[in-house]
C-alpha cells in the first residue's frame, strides 16, 4: 500500500510539476516519494489495527450470541422439564388428575375412540389402618407399575384420586378394554408385599367404558364410575365394563 502511495505521488507531481512551470527534480522530487512512504506505513500500521480490533469484537459478540443461544436452550429444556414434573404425580408417576382430565379433552376434540377405565384400590384405608400408611404408598406404587406394564405407548394414565387411577386405551373397543383391564386387574393381585404379620393383600375393581370420537368426557366419567361402582357392589376384585340388565341389579343389591 505504501510502495503503491509512493507511486501515485511520484506520478502526479512529475506530470503537474512541469505543467505549472516547475522542475520535477531535487527535494521536491524525493519528497513527493518520501511523504507518501512516511504517511502510508503509520496509517496502514492503524488500519490494520483496527482492522484486528473489529475482528476481535466480532468473535466476542459471535461468542457472545453462542453463549446465549446455549443458555437460552437450556432455559427452554428447563422450562419444559418442570412443566413436564408439574403434570406428574410425584410419588406413582401418573398424570395428575388435571393433566389427566387435559388429555382427555383432547382425546375427545380430535375424536379418538378408545376405552375409559376407573381403577380404585380395594380395601384401601384397611390397608392402611392394619399395615400403616407406608404401606399404603407402596401399594399405590405397585398399582401403577401394574398400569404403566400393561398400557401401550399411545394410552395415557393418571392418579385422579388418593386411590383411584384413570386410564385412557387409545382406539381400543370394549372387547379389547376388557382384556386389558382384566390383564392389569390379575398382574395388581399378583403384587408382592410382605410384612412381619404376612402378605399385603393388593387388588383393584375396574369399571369402564367404551367411547367413540367427540365424546362427552363427563358422560364417560359418570358411566365408568357408574360399572366401577358396581364392580366394588358385587364383590370387588372385578372388572366391570358391561351395563348390567335390571335383574342382575337388583340381585346384587
Amino acid at each position: 500500500m505504501a510502495c503503491v502511495s509512493a507511486g501515485i505521488s511520484v506520478l502526479i507531481a512529475a506530470s503537474v510539476v512541469p505543467v505549472l512551470g516547475g522542475s520535477y527534480d531535487g527535494i521536491g522530487m524525493w519528497l513527493s516519494l518520501i511523504c507518501p512512504l512516511v504517511i502510508a506505513f503509520p496509517a496502514s500500521a492503524l488500519q490494520f489495527h483496527q482492522g484486528e480490533k473489529l475482528r476481535k469484537a466480532r468473535d466476542e459478540l459471535a461468542a457472545l450470541q453462542a453463549e446465549r443461544d446455549e443458555m437460552h436452550a437450556k432455559l427452554m429444556q428447563t422450562h419444559a422439564a418442570l412443566q413436564q414434573k408439574s403434570r406428574l404425580d410425584a410419588m406413582t408417576g401418573a398424570l395428575t388428575r388435571e393433566a389427566f382430565l387435559t388429555e382427555l379433552n383432547a382425546a375427545s376434540a380430535a375424536g379418538r375412540k378408545g376405552t375409559l377405565l376407573l381403577a380404585d384400590a380395594d380395601h384401601f384405608k384397611r390397608i392402611n389402618d392394619n399395615f400403616g400408611h407406608q404401606t399404603g404408598d407402596e401399594a399405590l406404587v405397585a398399582i401403577a407399575g401394574a398400569i404403566a406394564a400393561t398400557t401401550g405407548v399411545n394410552d395415557f394414565w393418571g392418579r385422579i384420586g388418593g386411590e383411584e387411577f384413570a386410564i385412557f386405551l387409545e382406539g381400543s373397543g370394549a372387547v379389547e378394554g376388557a382384556a386389558v383391564a382384566e390383564a392389569l386387574r390379575r398382574r395388581t393381585e399378583r403384587t408382592d408385599i410382605r410384612r412381619e404379620t404376612g402378605r399385603v393383600p393388593v387388588t383393584i375393581s375396574v369399571g369402564g367404558i367404551a367411547v367413540e370420537g367427540h365424546f362427552n368426557i363427563r358422560q364417560a366419567i359418570a358411566d365408568a364410575d357408574r360399572r366401577l361402582y358396581r364392580a366394588k357392589r358385587i364383590g370387588r376384585n372385578r372388572v366391570v365394563l358391561d351395563e348390567p340388565a335390571a335383574d342382575d341389579d337388583a340381585s346384587a343389591a
